[in-house]
């Protein structure tokens, strides 16, 4: 069968794509590296776990239960030790941990109650160990001996943990030779350079590029930056530090992706293609991330646990779920965590189905199943000694959050002997499901419907289209992007295409220029903004802000001021500030007032149980905020003269 010549051009698309992943640089460019040997830093030192996008702890929840720990290693290092601090509960008399790797020892340190008081440092020595795929991997099990041995349910009880946890590296970061490990396995910045910042064709590829590195690194707390490329520069000339990286977006040819050297000898990644071929290649690109774009087995992007297509029923092993098995005595809990954007959609009519088993009691015991959502319980089973559950339950609408977790727990109560009865096994099946239907309107609605309502494809438009509006754009899709399981894929279209589309937009007006018949929930000229006022701003203060509207079928983020862009930009530097603010927003509308801490109101949504975000928050949630402000409409009437109307759209 002769294949089609779409189909025949895609195939050779993507062999040349493949093509350039693996082929080194070559020519001229190729003469300017020298050996990949270019310093990028010489004393590395320790690296945060939280920069390597594992949180900041290793806890042992229960004694002898091994956790398997992969650390990258990139290309040029040496990891040499694995440090931190141990801290443990009072009532214990000693303990240790032990580390192995490949299946022999590695170290065992001991310690007892006096010496982790305070915290006590340790160093396990990684030098020596076998790297795979730039990352090794340690299995850890921890074990605490209680004071005079008595018996106890350690679930109680805070756990074990390695505290503070870094890894040491030496040696020198060895720049990439081919386009298949251009981008290290611990990223700490990417510079996108734009030939032409004013292309849509560039700004699109731009965007997209940076949500699709974004999601790659998943919780690495890297930064992506946009940069315009100086005139009369045919490649960025500056020199990337330790664990950086520069990308270049131009617009010439029929499309390509290859490594260069740039001035300084450091390769630059160079994406190019016309207003046609441009986005496919950074789409090509994307899609080898898994394959011959894999930068470590260490590296574990959110998007690898996600189901690739929305669907209304998903089992729980597409979502790569870490163990659901536990061990315990008289308490025993399973915790199966899932985010509506992990599953592609804004969710209603939420129903958990869970398969599991349990070893049957014996006759000294009797034990009871529970099922979770948050602290409230939403189902209760008495076991029977079949060793298995099948239940089904509805998640209320009032819990279905963006974010969710239900445990299922097993509390048994009856004889226990000390140091003879054996733990009760807990396991949560694969085949459990979480079923579904898409919520339009998302519930819950504004900033708690993010990135969810979002996916996958998002228009985004700019009143100028200049390449400071690009910049306002990409921020607020790398912050959406780091709470979504699946990429964004944003295009950039002009303001009114992208306000008219039938699909999810974001739009960027800095300057307060609104084009007409823009509906937001808190207008920026009109004067029904008696919440501001009772947050404490005056008449005509001038402040930026992020809306989130529902248009008919879908959603929209404006981002505006009532005047100036910097208050804008001010807005956006705040939230970048602290990565976790975006995700922590309630209501619809961030209010950033000028030299004033931002907030967040409800508008035409209630806050999720009045839940505070902000880092001055004065303790009253905004939907007790927006009741204040029903009741005081009539004070203000007398003190200005005026009367102050709170809107409220139609649903």
């Amino acid at each position: 069968m002769v294949p089609s010549s779409t189909g025949l051009s895609r195939t050779l698309i993507a062999l040349a794509v493949v093509f350039c992943l693996i082929s080194p640089l070559t020519g001229v460019a190729a003469a300017q590296v020298d050996e990949q040997s270019v310093a990028a830093d010489t004393d590395v030192g320790a690296v945060s776990f939280t920069e390597l996008g594992r949180g900041t702890d290793v806890l042992f929840s229960a004694n002898d239960e091994p956790l398997t720990v992969s650390l990258p290693v990139p290309d040029g290092l040496t990891a040499t030790a694995l440090v931190g601090t141990v801290t443990a509960p009072i009532d214990f008399s000693r303990g240790w941990i032990e580390v192995s790797a490949d299946g022999r020892p590695v170290t065992r340190v001991e310690f007892d109650a006096g010496q982790v008081g305070a915290g006590l440092p340790i160093s396990i020595p990684l030098s020596g160990l076998k790297v795979v795929d730039r990352s090794i991997a340690v299995s850890m099990i921890g074990h605490l001996v209680p004071i005079d041995d008595r018996c106890y349910d350690r679930s109680k009880y805070q756990p074990l943990a390695l505290r503070d946890t870094a890894v040491v590296y030496k040696g020198i970061e060895q720049q990439p030779a081919t386009v298949s490990s251009f981008f290290p396995p611990i990223l700490r910045k990417a510079t996108i350079y734009l030939a032409d910042s004013t292309s849509q064709s560039q700004q699109s590829a731009a965007l997209l590029l940076s949500t699709s590195i974004v999601n790659r690194y998943g919780s690495q707390p890297d930064s992506v930056v946009l940069a315009e490329l100086p005139a009369g520069q045919l490649l960025p000339e500056n020199a990337p530090g330790l664990f950086e990286r520069n990308i270049l977006i131009g617009a010439e040819g029929d499309g390509d992706i290859d490594l260069v050297a740039g001035s300084s000898g450091y390769p630059v990644l160079r994406i190019v293609g016309d207003d046609r071929s441009l986005v496919p290649q950074v789409n090509l690109l994307a899609a080898n991330f898994n394959g011959f774009w894999a930068a470590s087995q260490a590296l574990k992007a959110p998007g690898e646990s996600v189901a690739e297509i929305s669907r209304d029923v998903v089992p729980l092993g597409d979502l790569r779920l870490a163990s659901l098995t536990s061990t315990g005595l008289e308490h025993v809990e399973v915790s199966v965590p899932f985010s509506q954007s992990q599953l592609g959609r804004a969710m209603k009519n939420v129903t958990v189905r869970m398969i599991g088993s349990y070893v049957p009691m014996p006759s000294t015991r009797s034990a009871e199943l529970s099922f979770s959502v948050g602290d409230q319980r939403l189902d209760t089973r008495a076991v029977d000694n079949s060793g298995r559950f099948d239940i089904e339950f509805m998640i209320p609408e009032g819990l279905v959050t963006r974010d969710m977790r239900v445990t299922v727990a097993l509390d048994v109560a009856g004889d226990f002997q000390c140091g003879s009865s054996n733990g009760s096994t807990l396991t949560v099946d694969p085949a459990s499901t979480i079923s579904s239907n898409v919520a339009d309107p998302p519930i819950p609605g504004g900033f708690q419907s993010l990135p969810q309502s979002m996916l996958p494809t998002i228009e985004v438009g700019t009143t100028r289209g200049d390449f400071a509006d690009a910049v306002r754009a990409q921020r607020v899709l790398v912050a959406m992007q780091r709470m979504s399981y699946l990429p964004l894929q944003p295009r950039v279209q002009t303001f009114s295409n992208a306000a008219s589309s039938p699909l999810p937009a974001v739009l960027i007006a800095a300057d307060g220029n609104l084009p007409a018949g823009t509906d937001l929930p808190l207008p920026m000229d009109t004067a029904d903004q008696g919440l501001l006022r009772l947050r404490g701003l005056q008449f005509d203060a001038a402040y930026g802000s992020i809306q989130v509207a529902v248009v008919p079928n879908h959603e929209i983020i404006v981002v505006t001021s009532n005047g100036e862009a910097t208050d804008v930009d001010n807005m956006l530097n705040w939230l970048e500030a602290d990565t976790t603010r975006f995700g922590r927003l309630t209501g619809d509308v961030l209010v950033a007032p000028r030299g004033v801490e931002p907030f967040d109101i409800g508008v035409d949504v209630s806050p999720a149980g009045g839940a505070k975000t902000t880092d001055s928050d004065s303790g009253i949630s905004t939907a007790t905020m927006g009741l204040i402000a029903a009741g005081t409409a009539a004070l203000l009437v007398i003190a200005v003269s005026g009367v102050v109307v709170f809107r409220r759209r139609a649903k």
